[in-house]
């Protein structure tokens, strides 16, 4: 009836250890924390440098139409018209044409130089103190009047 083998006593059982999975969790969630502010810096970054450079390549395009423009003998306010309607994208008050030598000194055989400057505003307020809160562009279009 009565059992010679001792049983042990609930109080000398050791309670079930934890695989360190908890812990694990709380370094992650800690590490994720600390790396999120500078990931999400980096990819609204990119994304800045990414809208730059669009505004860039417009510009460039936009400069070279009114150039084409002004060689076959159109007067400077056509060729801003031209280099305006060329650039959809970009601001037209923030956009700045120049063309060189007037329409009165333009003669076969000279070069026509137009030049626009472009001031982009930098949408990340976080990139603001880095980079400052415009990016001035320019680019230059040089052709020899036909």
């Amino acid at each position: 009836m009565f059992s010679t083998r001792s049983r042990p006593s609930s109080r000398s059982r050791r309670a079930p250890r934890r695989s360190g999975r908890a812990s694990r969790k709380g370094q992650a969630a800690i590490e994720l924390a600390l790396i999120l502010p500078v990931l999400v810096l980096v990819m609204l970054g990119l994304l800045q440098v990414g809208v730059v450079i669009e505004d860039y390549l417009q510009l460039q395009q936009a400069v070279v139409e009114g150039a084409r423009v002004g060689i076959l003998g159109q007067s400077d306010s056509q060729i801003v018209a031209v280099v305006d309607a060329s650039a959809p994208s970009l601001e037209p008050s923030a956009l700045q044409v120049t063309v060189s030598p007037p329409a009165s000194q333009r003669a076969q055989g000279t070069e026509l130089t137009v030049q626009g400057t472009y001031s982009v505003t930098v949408a990340v307020p976080l990139l603001a103190p880095i980079i400052g809160s415009t990016v001035q562009l320019s680019s230059t279009a040089v052709m020899r009047v036909e």
